[in-house]
């Protein structure tokens, strides 16, 4: 299997789409970590105000995603997807000279421009990279390829993440190397864009509708009554949610039930991105190739135990004033258990996401792939909103961070038998 990741990676019909779309991901985590840290630690006068902006950025890097993901996918389906990367990434330099200006002067409003700049650059991004494999890759090469592209996708977002966090220091001196990485990272995206070969349209003649809203009902409709296609983006789209709800307590899970500092919440964050980067390569080692989605219930399943686990080993609230820093906290024995438990969970949602996305290739109509894609990124961008919404509302019945994990491993099981039922019912097992 070591040996047909490194073939693909000497094609030149993966390679540069691999470094295209790593790059990318890694530019807007970088941007948007340096960004939130800037603000947080120098431009804003209180907390409840850093707040404000951190929920106003994240909800202007998603809106793109509901707004235009339609169009994006009409676009892919209608034009060369090579070319269009290309002017994606070129919108991309544009974008990182503009936020580097931002960086520099402390421009808050020129920072979330840039920033929903990058949730369009993602979105129009989005269902090409996904789409444009089926074009240049033979069928049994598919799975292998998809999860590398997925396991470089999270280990460029711990990279991105990390790394844009730490170009702002202790002062404010640092932030022209936050500058000069992103606008940099963004300059060999767009070159390694220009040598991905010509993936030409099979449907020149689709007609795109420049009106989000009827745009993207109209392409959610036609994807949800497709009974072959929507278990599939029905289980990404959960992998999404419960990823969402995850990440967004895992700050206060690390604060105030375990009493470790930040630099435990960044390993907890390594954890999570290694664990579903190896998962994602270890399914293709797994199912030597095969596009399948047989084993998918059984790995959500596994996921759900892990998080149970999670539960168990889970101490009650630490109560010391002093947070362990990472050699104290990894000092305790019990600390072991919960990291490799959500390790194990992150694992196993590589292992059943990468067969997902694959199958979601083969089964879409070669002129209609990017829209389908497409819809599927709306799907997802949705679910990890509700994710949000409903740890919002646990809280509001004051549950338990660890109740919040329980009863996500809970709706998980449910999630998996719903989707073995309905893989059994459209026979789409094998």
């Amino acid at each position: 299997m070591v040996a047909s990741w490194y073939a693909l990676l000497r094609k030149r019909k993966f390679l540069p789409l691999f470094l295209t779309q790593f790059l990318g991901a890694f530019n807007d985590n970088a941007f948007k970590l340096s960004m939130l840290t800037l603000i947080s630690y120098y431009l804003s006068a209180t907390q409840s105000q850093s707040e404000n902006y951190q929920a106003i950025a994240g909800a202007l890097y998603t809106l793109p995603f509901f707004l235009f993901s339609a169009t994006a996918g009409q676009l892919a389906d209608k034009y060369d997807k090579a070319i269009l990367t290309r002017w994606v990434k070129f919108l991309e330099v544009v974008l990182m000279i503009i936020g580097g200006i931002a960086l520099y002067n402390g421009s808050i409003f020129l920072m979330m421009f840039t920033l929903t700049g990058m949730g369009i650059h993602s979105t129009f991004f989005g269902p090409i990279k996904y789409a444009i494999l089926p074009d240049h890759l033979p069928r049994e090469q598919l799975m292998p390829a998809t999860g590398l592209i997925e396991a470089s996708t999270f280990i460029a977002i711990l990279l991105g993440t990390t790394l844009g966090a730490l170009m702002i220091g202790d002062d404010m001196s640092p932030v022209i190397y936050a500058i000069l990485l992103t606008n940099l990272v963004a300059v060999f995206g767009f070159v390694s864009s220009l040598y991905i070969p010509p993936a030409l349209s099979s449907m020149p003649l689709v007609a795109v509708d420049w009106r989000p809203w009827r745009a993207t009902k109209n392409m959610l409709v036609e994807v949800v009554g497709n009974r072959a296609i929507f278990p599939a983006i029905f289980a990404i789209s959960w992998f999404w949610l419960i990823g969402a709800v995850m990440l967004t307590k895992l700050p206060d899970y690390t604060h105030f039930v375990l009493g470790a500092d930040t630099t435990v919440f960044a390993l907890f964050l390594a954890l999570f991105s290694i664990g579903i980067a190896l998962g994602s390569l270890s399914i293709t080692y797994l199912l030597k190739d095969r596009i399948t989605l047989r084993y998918v219930p059984i790995a959500m399943l596994f996921l759900s135990f892990f998080a149970v686990d999670l539960y168990l080993a889970t101490p009650a609230a630490e109560q010391e004033r002093v947070l362990l820093d990472l050699s104290a906290f990894l000092s305790q024995l019990k600390h072991w258990r919960i990291m490799i438990d959500f390790f194990l969970f992150s694992f196993c949602g590589g292992l059943f996401v990468v067969p997902l996305y694959t199958y979601l290739q083969v089964i879409s109509k070669e002129g209609s792939r990017a829209r389908t894609i497409a819809a599927n990124n709306i799907c997802n961008a949705f679910a990890m909103v509700v994710g949000t919404l409903l740890v919002m509302l646990m809280l509001y019945f004051n549950l338990s961070i660890v109740l919040v994990f329980l009863m996500m491993a809970i709706f998980n099981a449910l999630a998996a038998a719903v989707l073995w039922f309905l893989l059994r019912v459209e026979h789409r097992v094998c």
